[in-house]
């Protein structure tokens, strides 16, 4: 089965923000910085401080059910919510991440 070209758009898009985004500030903010893991899933199947290889098995595994969620109902006009709603979440914990960073790089440098 082909993916329509809005709704592949929408996967790039959802894979980017959601996969390579939160992924890439998660491990930089709890490796780097004193940032602990706020996703109770995350903190219970992992740890507060997530290994890399761990969680990027747990981003997979989600990204994998919401596309398997996507191709059960993929004939439904409602199946692209699917991507975006990944999507959105990837630029909200995103940003979140970046947020915890740089107020953790604030404390830090206040405290020398």
């Amino acid at each position: 089965m082909a993916l329509p070209a809005v709704d592949l758009g929408w996967w790039l898009l959802a894979v980017l923000c959601y996969g390579v985004g939160d992924y890439v500030t998660t491990v930089v903010a709890v490796r780097r910085y004193a940032v602990v893991e706020a996703n109770p899933v995350v903190s219970r199947f992992l740890s507060q401080q997530p290994g890399p290889l761990g969680f990027a098995v747990l981003k997979l595994a989600t990204l994998a059910v919401t596309f398997a969620g996507y191709l059960v109902i993929a004939d439904s006009p409602i199946a692209v919510g699917i991507p975006i709603v990944v999507a959105a979440i990837g630029v909200l914990v995103t940003l979140s991440n970046l947020r915890a960073i740089i107020r953790s790089r604030r404390l830090t440098a206040n405290s020398h």
